[in-house]
């Protein structure tokens, strides 16, 4: 029994990790959105420590840095650096905060996306990204914000939307499974949640936009006879593009975020 949540949370710890069907499986992983997007990270990374121009960014990646390439500074977005709500996404602040994310994310995100397709999970990705830097300009406009956590807890957030709406057809064993992946996910998210310097702002946007994202493109698992399965998907995206225009209009008229009226 033990093996079942150590192979979800690190399936190369389960059997011989250099076999020839455990290579193809590695090959396999890298060829997912999560994986690219992972070694995308990873890359732009090492990119980081590079032009920080010292061995001590691989634990802390200076702040000029993080702003240079395109970190979140809501000053800046609201004069019109809009390219910051989505470059945050794939920047990090050391090595620690780059790989327990990519391990988060891989670790979930994989499953999520054989099941939901590549482009699914990759709209919920950045979209949980997105919506978590606005958050993140709206209620923490002093801070510099970076790294793929909103992204994360918007994939958490729609696997709890696809739970929801599909337990009722679910067999024992299946609720089973999805209840230990859902806890395990959860584990990890709220013990570095709380970690110092996180924000948290960031983390409640991408969730709250996952599980929105998750309840209109899941609609149909409710069942023909429940309304939502008919209306479902209309009301969500429709939510998603109204509050993202209303929270933009919103920090564009905010003095405190950087706007004046020179700036027009």
């Amino acid at each position: 029994p033990w093996q079942l949540p150590l192979a979800m949370c690190c399936p190369c710890c389960i059997g011989d990790p250099c076999s020839e069907n455990r290579r193809n499986w590695y090959l396999g992983q890298l060829k997912t959105f999560i994986g690219i997007i992972s070694v995308v990270e990873l890359c732009i990374f090492f990119g980081e420590v590079y032009l920080s121009g010292t061995w001590g960014a691989f634990l802390a990646v200076p702040t000029d840095t993080l702003i240079k390439m395109g970190g979140k500074v809501a000053v800046l977005i609201t004069a019109g650096e809009y390219w910051r709500l989505v470059t945050p996404i794939v920047l990090h602040a050391g090595l620690m905060h780059c790989v327990i994310n990519i391990f988060v994310q891989c670790m979930f995100g994989i499953q999520l996306e054989r099941e939901w397709g590549s482009s699914q999970v990759a709209l919920i990705y950045l979209a949980g990204g997105i919506y978590g830097n606005i958050m993140s300009v709206l209620f923490s406009p002093g801070s510099v914000s970076i790294g793929c956590s909103g992204s994360i807890f918007g994939l958490f957030g729609a696997q709890v939307a696809y739970i929801l709406g599909s337990w009722k057809m679910m067999g024992d064993l299946q609720k089973k499974m999805l209840t230990m992946s859902l806890g395990i996910s959860a584990c990890f998210i709220f013990i570095f949640s709380f970690s110092v310097g996180v924000d948290m702002s960031a983390h409640m946007g991408g969730f709250l936009v996952g599980i929105v994202i998750g309840l209109g493109h899941f609609s149909h698992v409710w069942g023909e006879a429940h309304w939502w399965s008919h209306h479902g998907k209309v009301i969500a995206y429709g939510a998603v593009v109204t509050t993202t225009a209303i929270a933009l209009i919103y920090m564009w008229h905010q003095p405190e975020l950087g706007y004046h009226e020179s700036d027009r």
